[in-house]
């Protein structure tokens, strides 16, 4: 195995491997634990004005993977993709976040290592929405406890990592003030989808045009794996019990697992089965997703689809794939697990959730002034390591949105970059013409805003930066409004 600062990482394959890995591991799991521990060669980097990001690029790996072990661990990286800052401070809505779940949580193989034996990316979906919510930066406002190959099992009681390392139960991350837990686990229950992971590529060799994976699983005409849901419903709705125990005001939110494989059942390079394997298998993450949704809705909780949302974006779709086929690519993501992109999609959904729908998202916007590269759309685009940068460094400087007619509106959630204003004003206006101030500020700090104003008609909507918190002019990476 190459020496894990050189940045080039293969699938481990043999016994030696595992305890070079071992070896190596947990060292690093020791520097990139935590934002600040991550070495300074990672390139993770706070976002900052004025300096440019950096990425890491690599030449594709593509390996194929024969078991779900292999599939969930490989040696790690240090070279990272930045994770840029899109607030500083915790919104006031969620003081302690802790995400919990398996691989489809963890993100295996996503470039940016922060757990190497949990195979856990720093791009995973839970760091994505701890950004979004403002809380990544900030110490003890955001803890992620996911691991490749955990089950339900795995909450509550002790767990061994494929590495051979010992992890508490990952709800000892949950304490009384936590007030926003995200949950992804049952698929790993009874080897739900090992079982497709170990032995359905290999079998389209004997049947290219049959069910040759359903066939292999089905007794006496009883599809063993359908037998494990009801099961692993139970299981969970246990889970979401014992998480409102240790924190009775949490926010509890079930997210659903990605789509996987292409709605309209044709094979392709990364996903090599038959039309009917493929026909079977996603029928049964269909029920996997039906039985976690149950479990959230009859124990009262939140649950995020996200199998929905995939359509159009599964293993066969190429550029716009969020998911990963049956190739681990060492650069990108596990085999049959999320890809960055469908990470990011998860994040957006659960916030979405979490927050409602963004009124200005897609719509006309401009701006008093404009620097190079940073047009005002970017604060509009959902995205939030993009952002608009006034032109000038000079007071009054301002951002207006067209929400397209007459809207009700309540809420804005504001995330600055480091050239935020310490004064401002929302104004609204049903003309464009003649404006009113809802809301006003003269000591702002910057990070994460989340403005309330008593609910009011409005279709354009303008932010006013009076007075500059720097040097600078001012700079928003999301701007987004809501009528909730």
């Amino acid at each position: 195995m190459n020496e894990v600062g050189i940045g080039v990482s293969r699938m481990v394959r043999s016994a030696q491997d595992f305890q070079r890995l071992r070896e190596v591991g947990t060292d690093l799991d020791d520097v990139s634990r935590g934002v600040s521990g991550l070495p300074r060669e990672s390139g993770l980097t706070r976002r900052s004005s004025h300096r440019s990001e950096t990425t890491s690029e690599g030449v594709s790996v593509r390996v194929k993977v024969l078991s779900l072990t292999l599939m969930l661990v490989a040696g790690a990286t240090a070279l990272a993709p930045p994770i840029a800052q899109a607030a500083d401070v915790p919104g006031p809505g969620v003081h302690h976040y802790v995400a919990l779940g398996d691989s489809f949580t963890a993100g295996p193989f996503i470039p940016g290592w922060a757990s190497v034996d949990c195979a856990r990316s720093n791009n995973n979906y839970p760091t994505t929405l701890a950004v979004k919510l403002g809380l990544y930066y900030e110490n003890d406002r955001f803890t992620d406890v996911s691991c490749s190959a955990a089950d339900t099992t795995s909450m509550e009681g002790d767990f061994t990592t494929v590495l051979g390392t010992n992890r508490g139960p990952q709800l000892d991350a949950i304490r009384p003030d936590t007030d926003l837990v995200t949950l992804g686990i049952g698929g790993n229950d009874e080897t739900f989808f090992g079982t497709f992971v170990d032995t359905c590529a290999d079998l389209q060799n004997d049947d290219l045009t049959g069910s040759p994976c359903q066939q292999a699983n089905t007794v006496n005409g009883v599809d063993q794996l359908a037998m494990i849901l009801p099961r692993t419903k139970a299981r969970v709705a246990r889970v979401i019990q014992a998480i409102k125990e240790r924190a009775p005001g949490a926010r509890i939110v079930v997210v659903g697992y990605l789509r996987v494989l292409p709605a309209d059942l044709t094979p392709c390079v990364d996903v090599p089965l038959s039309p009917g394997d493929i026909e079977w298998f996603d029928g049964l993450e269909r029920q996997l997703n039906g039985v976690l949704s149950s479990a959230a809705s009859e124990n009262g909780v939140t649950f995020v689809d996200t199998y929905g949302p995939g359509l159009g974006h599964d293993a066969c779709a190429g550029d716009d794939a969020w998911a990963q086929g049956v190739y681990t690519d060492v650069f990108e993501a596990g085999a049959w697990h999320p890809l960055k992109a469908g990470m990011d999609a998860v994040a957006q959904l659960v916030y979405d959730k979490l927050n409602g729908i963004d009124l200005a998202a897609g719509h006309l916007v401009t701006a008093s002034s404009t620097e190079s590269g940073y047009a005002p759309s970017k604060a509009l685009d959902r995205d939030p390591y993009t952002r608009w940068a006034s032109y000038y460094w000079r007071d009054n400087e301002w951002l207006k949105v067209d929400l397209g007619s007459k809207r009700t509106i309540r809420r804005l959630e504001l995330n600055w970059e480091y050239a935020y204003a310490r004064g401002y004003r929302i104004e609204v206006s049903t003309d464009g013409s003649t404006w009113r101030t809802v809301w006003s500020t003269i000591n702002a700090d910057g990070g994460h805003d989340t403005v309330r104003f008593v609910p009011t008609a409005a279709r354009y909507v303008r932010l006013v930066g009076a007075k500059r918190g720097t040097r600078y002019g001012i700079s928003l990476y999301d701007l987004e409004v809501y009528n909730s």
